[in-house]
């Protein structure tokens, strides 16, 4: 018995060194799998950016241009990072992209005319305006301008696509094809009802009585003042399509408005009353266009992409250093360790953002795509501060607004521009509004498109209260706490009393703050001021009636007025140059790299668990045996 006892007792031992080993082993498989997975996503993401890098540059321009392009889907302020799902996709142009390849067609020469296609387009009313107004501007110069499409709204509104259509100088239609110009039209979902149902509730506090973001959670219906300022909107917006659509046909805004009451037009219709100049097909038009551009057959179209590429010609590798470098010289411009060149050449500089404002966070370029991070943006302006040769800024923002502090601390990154003798235009895009709105407030000159949405100059805040939806079900949560205010934020019960008068408090003295800052640059009393606030959002035709904004046009505009601020001779050519730099393929890979750790296996080795494969060897050498 006691050799059998000695025998077990040995056993169990190896035993547990063998589990113990087999415990590190899991761990180190799972480790180098991990590993493997991160070494496996960021090949892919190299391979994305250098397929990117070495992409062979666009064959020589010829001696007779016909400029292209496929309007498909939205449009972007900023250039797009590389997609896992989509890896050797192109990026897609960016509106300034598409404006400054059609400015420059229409000084080059060799640039004859311009074909485009759409394709059920999403761009807001004041990207169209922009396009519309590079288009105008083509055609101004002397080329010719074309557009196709199968249907202008099939089954659909096509009131943006044939807006934009409208501007060329040649419109076609697909046979079967439609023009539905139908109107536009908003509905808005009021979810209280729903919410209700499920046991929860929405406790939301706003300061002016048309800022109206949180209505659709509070209430069943839309409240009057916030009817009156949508119905405004729509009209004048609905006024601006009309009288572009008339101007581009050559119809009176009745008939216009006629025709949009009678829509949707079959083709035929369509061309009967003027709406389009043809019925056919895209190679039709292009053998068309070709003809008219004094072209062969079989030449073929130059894209705005490749027109508007700056490449120089470099491939491969030495493509590869090329951008290496720049993003080494770009990062150290941005950090104030080099200066530019002095050699007495004064430029503007162009600051891009697009997208919800917060505080921090890993936006693309620090400026776009998922938002505008108000710490990258202050540096942008303090680079600009240090660059003796930079005369003055136009600041982009396309914007619906976000975070208050955020939205201040990019005010005073412009106003400490400002101070330094660098005067700031600020550029509206889609949206300007609220946050978008607190950040352009005190700028030198504003300049927005007729359809652009601004002002909007209030705030609101709140929480969801779930309270009702654990009761349902039947889960209870149990809160203990120190403080009086401590379970303020939680969404387990409704606001106080008193907790509801703090933050009541808290959001009027940020409305207080807002109308101080529209006071300060718009150069109003409080009562001019509180009179275009309230929270209610106009379009930028309206806002230039109201004081809100200085001129109503682009981009273009706004570099012309940067010029002028600065005191440079508007028949000057002056370098744009844009801070941060446009992010080369390289730059893009290595933000990825900084933000989101695709290097990175995340992968730790703790205390926890080296002291869990001892318990379990421990548990194994002390387990009692029993025969």
């Amino acid at each position: 018995m006691a050799q059998t006892a000695a025998r077990e007792e040995k056993t169990g031992f190896f035993r547990s060194i063998w589990n113990f080993l087999g415990s590190v082993w899991v761990f180190i498989r799972s480790f180098f799998v991990l590993i493997g997975l991160s070494v496996t996503i960021s090949l892919v993401c190299f391979v994305i950016i250098f397929n990117r890098s070495i992409q062979e540059p666009a064959p020589k321009l010829p001696d007779s241009i016909l400029l292209s392009h496929t309007f498909k889907g939205g449009i972007s302020e900023v250039v797009d990072r590389p997609s896992l799902v989509d890896p050797f996709k192109s990026p897609s142009a960016t509106l300034r992209e598409l404006v400054d390849a059609l400015d420059r067609g229409a000084k080059d020469a060799r640039v004859k005319g311009f074909l485009a296609k759409i394709e059920d387009v999403t761009f807001s009313l004041a990207q169209v305006q922009e396009l519309r107004n590079a288009v105008a501007r083509f055609r101004k110069a002397g080329k010719f301008a074309h557009v196709y499409a199968d249907s202008y709204g099939e089954f659909s509104t096509g009131m943006g696509d044939y807006y934009f259509a409208t501007a060329f100088d040649q419109v076609w239609l697909q046979h079967v094809g439609v023009v539905g110009i139908t109107g536009i039209n908003m509905e808005v979902p009021f979810v209280k009802g729903f919410f209700d149902k499920v046991g929860v509730s929405a406790e939301f506090v706003h300061k002016g009585i048309y800022k109206s973001a949180p209505e659709s959670l509070t209430s069943t219906d839309m409240s009057a003042p916030n009817r009156e300022a949508m119905a405004s909107l729509l009209s004048d917006l609905s006024r601006q399509i009309v009288a572009g659509i008339a101007e581009g046909r050559k119809l009176t805004t009745a008939q216009v408005r006629r025709d949009i009451d009678i829509a949707p037009f079959s083709d035929k219709d369509a061309l009967k009353a003027g709406l389009v100049d043809k019925l056919g097909y895209y190679d039709e038009l292009a053998a068309e266009s070709r003809k008219q551009a004094g072209l062969s057959e079989n030449a073929r179209t130059v894209s705005l992409g490749d027109y508007a590429d700056k490449a120089d010609g470099l491939t491969g590798m030495k493509a590869i250093f090329k951008d290496l470098k720049r993003e080494i010289e770009a990062a150290k411009k941005m950090e104030g360790d080099i200066k530019p060149a002095a050699d007495g050449k004064k430029k503007i500089a162009l600051i891009l953002a697009s997208g919800e404002i917060v505080s921090f966070g890993s936006a693309h370029a620090g400026l776009g795509g998922s938002g505008i991070v108000a710490s990258k943006l202050v540096k942008a302006f303090k680079s600009v501060r240090e660059d003796d040769s930079v005369a003055a800024v136009v600041f982009r923002i396309d914007s619906p607004g976000g975070s208050p502090t955020a939205s201040e601390t990019i005010r005073r990154a412009i106003t400490q521009t400002q101070k330094a003798g660098k005067p700031v235009i600020v550029s509206m895009g889609s949206y300007a509004a609220s946050g978008g709105y607190w950040v352009s407030a005190t700028a030198d000159k504003i300049v927005a498109q007729p359809a652009t949405i601004t002002g909007s100059i209030g705030v609101f805040g709140g929480k969801f209260v779930l309270a009702g939806l654990w009761e349902k079900l039947g889960i209870n949560w149990v809160s203990i706490s120190e403080g009086e205010q401590a379970g303020m934020w939680s969404s387990q019960r409704g606001f106080s009393k008193e907790e509801y008068a703090r933050f009541d408090a808290a959001l009027g003295n940020i409305y207080d703050s807002f109308l101080e800052r529209v006071m300060e640059g718009r150069k109003m009393t409080r009562e001019q001021a509180k009179a275009v606030a309230e929270g209610r959002a106009w379009t930028g035709a309206q806002a230039k009636d109201k004081g809100l904004v200085d001129e109503l046009g682009g981009m273009d505009r706004a570099i012309e007025l940067a010029k002028e601020a600065a005191k440079i001779d508007p028949a000057t050519d002056v370098d744009v140059e844009q801070f941060p730099p446009p992010s080369t393929p390289f730059g893009l890979f290595l933000e990825m790299v900084e933000e989101e750790g695709i290097f990175t296996p995340r992968i730790q080795l703790t205390s926890e668990d080296l002291q869990r494969a001892l318990a379990q060897m421990s548990r194994e050498s002390a387990r009692p045996v029993i025969r």
